[in-house]
């Protein structure tokens, strides 16, 4: 079994409620469902879902940490990466 950050590869670092019927109970978040969602969310607030998916959180999650002078070492380990390619889509303009 792969281990990723520490957990088990086959562990669920993310959870949702599944509501069946009048029963709730929680599950492990797949990738499906979490792009369903950050799609509905962009889409909802007029930004449009074909330009958001799980790869932005993943590259937004890698320019903040690098705005906040992270180190690149602990960026790597935080998206499980295995090189610097991160570091070239960062956005690393001022706002």
């Amino acid at each position: 079994m792969e281990r990723t950050a520490g957990r088990p590869g086959d562990s669920a670092l993310f959870v949702m409620e599944k509501v069946t019927g009048k029963r709730a109970s929680v599950v492990p978040m797949t990738h499906d469902a979490l792009v369903t969602g950050i799609k509905a969310l962009a889409e909802r607030v007029g930004l449009g879902a074909a330009s958001y998916d799980g790869h932005s959180l993943r590259r937004g999650g890698a320019t903040a940490a690098m705005r906040l002078n992270v180190s690149s070492l602990y960026i790597k380990m935080q998206g499980d990466r295995k090189s610097d390619c991160f570091e070239r889509y960062c956005e690393l303009g001022t706002e």
